[in-house]
């Protein structure tokens, strides 16, 4: 959730409440779909800034993990947020849901290389499990409809490549096949 730019005066029990709210109205709104249908984003917010105001997210994960959703995509890949997949240590997600951690950036024009982002990956699958796992960028490669891209098309082409070998490097590491 972007607290930095919409809540940044709230403190994080409110915060919280704000969150709780969101996720029951969601869940409202999608009660008559299966979950295997529903994906959910949780977002710190598409924009070139400090985010030094970012929600941790140990201190949301309980709330989050209500939603009525089969997979979860999140930011995993930023420096802000690279730590935190040490939340699943004490956490686990709802049987059957998936989770769908950023393993490339959408704020930088810099290609990942390919073993970082499998050990990414890997790093979520010794968690929670390879099958609970998809790889994902943190968050879409257009900041806003009215802004430019903050990465050139060109870069991001590359970035999906380099997932994509990743994700088949994990691929050997985690099941002995590519």
């Amino acid at each position: 959730m972007d607290r930095h730019v919409n809540f940044k005066n709230v403190s994080i029990r409110e915060f919280r409440g704000v969150i709780a709210e969101n996720v029951e109205a969601l869940n409202r709104a999608t009660g008559g779909i299966p979950t295997d249908r529903i994906r959910a984003h949780l977002c710190w917010g598409n924009y070139p800034g400090p985010h030094h105001h970012d929600v941790p997210l140990k201190d949301i994960i309980d709330i989050v993990l209500k939603v009525r959703a089969g997979a979860v995509s999140f930011e995993a890949a930023n420096p802000r947020h690279e730590h935190e997949y040490h939340v699943f240590e004490r956490v686990r997600p709802p049987e059957g849901m998936i989770l769908i951690p950023g393993v490339i950036s959408h704020t930088t024009n810099l290609v990942e290389h390919p073993e970082l982002i499998a050990e990414r990956i890997v790093r979520f699958a010794k968690i929670v499990g390879r099958e609970n796992v998809i790889a994902g960028a943190d968050c879409g490669f257009a900041a806003s409809g009215i802004r430019f891209n903050d990465v050139h098309p060109s870069v991001v082409w590359l970035k999906f490549a380099a997932m994509a070998e990743g994700a088949r490097l994990a691929t050997r590491q985690l099941w002995g096949r590519a």
